[in-house]
């Protein structure tokens, strides 16, 4: 019975496969038109969290499906949840400026996209000091009611 089981299950692996799949088909110009949309957006949101504008940068945000949100290995079940521990964390920065060295966007579907982007922020604390933290981001978006919004992230920062 073992044998037989084996035998289908490779069987199942293999025609799966070789067999044709496909993916959703997507225009070059819809691709071009999601890519040039959701490079607004996203810059948009790099100039909000600039100037640690959390309640402007939170309406880039759909949280509906609860896909969970990571910054630096600590997985967020909310978007509330991480951006309240953002704003605690934020507490005595002046000013940041954001630098994205890095960015590649790539079209999943007519409604769904991904970007990737690193970068170094400069940060200047209110009592003088400041430091640069290298960075890098990975955002989903997706298109509900005609606007693009992050429905889950993944941030991390290095050292320089």
């Amino acid at each position: 019975m073992t044998k037989w089981l084996t035998t289908l299950l490779i069987c199942f692996l293999f025609f799966g496969s070789i067999a044709p799949s496909s993916s959703q088909n997507v225009s070059d110009q819809q691709k071009l038109r999601s890519k040039t949309e959701v490079d607004s957006v996203f810059h948009a949101s790099v100039k909000s969290a600039e100037r640690l504008d959390y309640d402007l940068l939170s309406k880039g945000v759909d949280d509906k499906y609860r896909a969970g949100f990571i910054s630096n290995g600590t997985w967020y079940a909310s978007y509330d949840s991480l951006v309240e521990t953002v704003k605690s964390r934020s507490q005595g920065i002046a000013r940041q400026t954001i630098a994205i060295r890095n960015e590649k966007i790539t079209v999943l579907s007519e409604t769904v996209v991904l970007l990737s982007a690193a970068g170094e922020s400069d940060i200047l604390t209110t009592s003088g000091n400041s430091f640069t933290s290298k960075f890098f981001w990975t955002f989903v978006y997706e298109k509900s009611g005609g606007v693009w919004k992050v429905i889950q992230s993944h941030q991390s920062t290095g050292k320089l």
